[in-house]
């Protein structure tokens, strides 16, 4: 059995479950939506050698420490990491950076 996921399921997925683990890790008040233009342009075309850089929206009903950012940040990036091995192994690039833009 030799199929991939298609890239924009990948994308939905992988917005959905990193919602779920920011709402549990860190409550009920963020929610983060991952730039889909970004996300897919780093992976059509894709050049080994490259980083990559995610763009996630950030939104929230209270106002953000820089502490607490750069842990939602650290969060984020492991997770998007792990889970993008988990549903499209095969195409697998890591993410090097992750651009958090606070709606």
């Amino acid at each position: 059995m030799n199929q991939t996921t298609p890239l924009s399921n990948v994308y939905v997925i992988l917005n959905k479950v990193l919602n779920t683990l920011i709402r549990r890790k860190f409550g009920e008040q963020y929610s983060v939506r991952l730039n889909s233009l970004c996300f897919i342009a780093n992976r059509t075309d894709v050049c080994r050698f490259q980083y990559f850089t995610e763009k996630i929206g950030l939104k929230t009903k209270k106002p953000v420490t820089f502490y607490e950012l750069n842990l939602i940040k650290e969060f984020l990036l492991f997770n998007i990491n792990s889970l993008l091995i988990c549903i499209d192994s095969k195409n697998y690039v890591e993410v090097t950076n992750i651009e958090v833009v606070i709606i």
